[in-house]
C-alpha cells in the first residue's frame, strides 16, 4: 500500500499492543498517521471555530463539542481534528477514510481501543454522519468508508482550504474569506496532548489560535466573547483556559482596564494570554494526582 492510495488503512503501520497503557498505542498509532498525513498541521476553517455574528448559528466546534448534552463532546471533536489532520495533504475533494474503528480509538488515546474504545468511534461517527459532518458508506466484511464534508457544517463535499484561501484572478475577498484557516499542530496527536487535554482545552486553543490569526501578541477572550463568537458556556472558557495555563501552553497575565468613567478609582484588570507553541515538543505533563 502507498500514500497516494484512495483510502487509508493503518493496518500495515500499526504495531502497538492495543492491552498497552494508552501512552504506548496512542504514540504508535500517531507516529503511523504522521506518515499518512505527511503533514505538520491540520487546517482548520476559521468558519469550524467561529461565527461572526451572535445571531448566527452556533459554530460546528461547539455543536460538536455540545452535542447530546456534552456527552462525548470530547471524542468528537477529537476524532473530527484527527480526520481534518489526515486530509491535510489530500488533494481529493471529499477525502475518504477507512478504518478499523480501533485505529482511530488509539490515536486519540481511547481506553480499550480494539472493545469499548472502538464503540465510542463509531458512535461518534455515527453522530457526525447524523449532523452533516461526515457521510458513512458500509462495504462488505463489515468495512465501513467514512467521507469528509465540509468542515463549516454545510453538509456539502469537504474541500482543502488552503487552495481556496490564496489568491486568484476569479475569487473575490470574500470568496478566499471564508476558507480561511488556523493550523493545528501535530504535535497535538504525536506528542500525546490529544489523550491529555480535555475537550474545553482543546476548543479554547482552537478559539485563542482564532483570536490570534496569524499575529504575534497578547489576546484576550472575554465571557462575552465566548458566548457570541464561540457559543461557549462560561464554564467551558474557564476550565479551558485554565487546564491551557497549567499546561504551559498558554502564558497568562493581568493587564489593566481603562476607568469607565471621571474619577473612577476602582481597579479593574483583565485576563490576556500569549500561546507558547514551543510547548507542544515537551508534550503533556501528567495529572497531577489527588
Amino acid at each position: 500500500m502507498t500514500r497516494g492510495d484512495n483510502v487509508l488503512s493503518f493496518d500495515d503501520l500499526l504495531g502497538a499492543e492495543l492491552g498497552a497503557e494508552p501512552s504506548s498505542y496512542q504514540h504508535e498509532a500517531a507516529a503511523a498517521a504522521r506518515v499518512w498525513a505527511g503533514a505538520d498541521t491540520a487546517a482548520i476553517r476559521w468558519r469550524f471555530i467561529a461565527r461572526q455574528d451572535g445571531s448566527e448559528p452556533s459554530p460546528p466546534m461547539a455543536r460538536i463539542l455540545r452535542g447530546d448534552g456534552g456527552r462525548g463532546g470530547a471524542t468528537r471533536l477529537k476524532v473530527y481534528l484527527s480526520l481534518l489532520w489526515l486530509a491535510r495533504n489530500r488533494t481529493l475533494e471529499r477525502p475518504v477514510f477507512s478504518y478499523p474503528a480501533r485505529h482511530f480509538a488509539a490515536l486519540i488515546g481511547l481506553p480499550h481501543p480494539d472493545g469499548a474504545g472502538a464503540r465510542r468511534v463509531q458512535e461518534t461517527l455515527r453522530w457526525l454522519a447524523k449532523e452533516g459532518f461526515v457521510a458513512l458508506d458500509r462495504r462488505p466484511g463489515d468495512v465501513t468508508h467514512v467521507h469528509l464534508l465540509d468542515d463549516a457544517g454545510s453538509g456539502e463535499p469537504y474541500r482543502p482550504a488552503g487552495p481556496l484561501a490564496t489568491r486568484a484572478p476569479k475569487r473575490s475577498q470574500s470568496e478566499r474569506e471564508q476558507h480561511f484557516y488556523v493550523q493545528l499542530d501535530a504535535r497535538f496527536w504525536t506528542k500525546g496532548w490529544v489523550t491529555e487535554l480535555s475537550g474545553a482545552a482543546t476548543a479554547m486553543y482552537l478559539a485563542c489560535l482564532y483570536e490570534q490569526r496569524g499575529r504575534d501578541g497578547e489576546i484576550w477572550v472575554s465571557p462575552r466573547i465566548g458566548r457570541e463568537r464561540y457559543d461557549l458556556s462560561d464554564e467551558t472558557r474557564n476550565k479551558g483556559l485554565r487546564e491551557l495555563t497549567d499546561q504551559g501552553l498558554l502564558d497568562l497575565a493581568r493587564r489593566p482596564v481603562p476607568a469607565a468613567s471621571l474619577f473612577d478609582e476602582r481597579f479593574r484588570a483583565r485576563n490576556i494570554y500569549l500561546i507558547r507553541p514551543s510547548t507542544w515538543a515537551r508534550g503533556p505533563r501528567p495529572p497531577t494526582s489527588q
